[in-house]
């Protein structure tokens, strides 16, 4: 009884993480987070990032897009698939994992302007991607 309950306050807590983490893109910060440090606006509008650490942050961030608006990740370097960041928030790391095991599943890593990781599926309409600050 206490492990059932210990898994539905874990997996709670995932859920609200998750749901915390959805940009308001009316919000005048959440737009521009949108924008401009991860330099997408998706036409679902749905998008989820959050910040970790404080001197060199990390942007993490899931959307739910077409494949035209993620055509660009065809001039970024195909990389071999990757674990998820061990400071990454808990519910990027498993949603990652859990979209990984498809096989349509793409990564993508470039270092043009911050250190960026990308990851897409284009069956589940998903892109991943971090956004390293300097």
């Amino acid at each position: 009884m206490c492990l059932a309950i210990l898994g539905m306050l874990v997996a709670g807590y995932i859920l609200y993480a998750h749901r915390a983490a959805r940009l308001d893109l009316s919000n005048g910060d959440d737009a521009y987070t949108a924008e401009k440090s991860i330099g997408m606006v998706p036409a679902s509008e749905e998008i989820y990032a959050e910040g970790v650490g404080f001197m060199d942050p990390t942007l993490f961030y899931q959307a739910v897009v077409r494949p035209d608006e993620v055509s660009w990740l065809a001039q970024v370097p195909e990389v071999p698939p990757f674990a998820a960041p061990n400071h990454a928030p808990l519910w990027w790391r498993l949603s990652l994992w859990w979209h990984g095991r498809n096989s349509d599943m793409k990564y993508f890593r470039t270092n043009e302007k911050w250190p960026c990781l990308f990851a897409y599926s284009k069956s589940k309409g998903l892109v991943y991607g971090t956004v390293e600050f300097d």
